[in-house]
């Protein structure tokens, strides 16, 4: 009964700690891109363009 237990438990913390982890690289993915779009947006009135508009 106790080796079921473990088992339970163990699976329970394997998957917290797997959301975790994925939840924290998406969050890194995001932030990365944010930063890519601020910088598009810093540098858009040196380059002036037509991308974007219709």
């Amino acid at each position: 009964m106790s080796e079921l237990l473990f088992f339970i438990i163990g699976t329970m913390l394997g998957g917290v700690v797997g959301v975790v982890c994925m939840c924290l690289v998406q969050i890194n993915r995001l932030s990365s891109r944010e930063e890519e779009q601020s910088a598009k947006t810093k540098c858009a009135d040196t380059f002036p363009s037509d991308r974007g508009r219709s």
